[in-house]
């Protein structure tokens, strides 16, 4: 695996190939603040005539050259409450971490309000619905793999290994069963919402921004 300072002097002569290609304005290299994440990521700013198959032509592009692959994050997307972790390289702190645990609320919340007065029949017919409560129970397991085990272990009542787990029981390829996701919708989330409004510390952060790029 590259060092950080290789990547840079890669991606430092390919500047204007990645400008012309994809439309890159602004582009750095950050250590990732999320915990279990490894390895460099790319920070990267767009031209606004840019769209999302950019971006991905873009991490291709980045990994064939270095020859590994680099996680890329849009400047645009990127979260104000993350921006000081990321552009200013702080620490990640406890309050940083309850930002997740509030999108996980967040996401139940929305699931219990897109099937509330719902019967599973009603469910299982509705697709704009079934695709809105898969996509959210994948982002309750992705923003639960952003905790810390130190953070997991202090809260012991939510079941947050079996939540790390949920965006692989999904499976657009081989199918996913339905009935399942009812009852999950049904008779679990609701408590997990609970305990974790219980939970103390949900405290929002300030953002603040400093330039990174090279």
């Amino acid at each position: 695996m590259r060092s950080r300072k290789e990547i840079v002097s890669i991606l430092k002569d390919l500047k204007s190939e990645m400008a012309s290609l994809f439309g890159v304005t602004q582009l750095g290299l950050f250590t990732p603040p999320i915990p279990g994440e490894t390895g460099v990521c790319a920070i990267v700013a767009f031209s606004g005539d840019r769209d999302i198959l950019d971006m991905a032509s873009l991490s291709r592009f980045i990994e064939g050259k270095v020859g590994q692959k680099l996680r890329i994050i849009s400047l645009m997307g990127l979260r104000d409450e993350l921006k000081p972790c990321i552009l200013q390289a702080e620490e990640v702190t406890q309050d940083d971490q309850l930002i997740f645990q509030r999108e996980i609320i967040c996401s139940i919340s929305d699931i219990e309000r897109f099937c509330r007065g719902m019967r599973y029949e009603e469910f299982i017919n509705d697709e704009k619905t079934c695709q809105a409560v898969l996509s959210l129970i994948i982002s309750i397991g992705l923003f639960s793999r952003c905790l810390s085990d130190e953070h997991m272990q202090k809260y012991p009542a939510v079941p947050w290994h079996a939540l790390t787990a949920l965006p692989d029981m999904i499976s657009p390829c081989y199918g996913t069963d339905l009935r399942l996701i009812w009852n999950l919708v049904e008779r679990r989330l609701p408590s997990i919402r609970r305990s974790l409004e219980a939970l103390a510390g949900m405290k929002s952060t300030e953002a603040q921004q400093k330039r990174r790029f090279f």
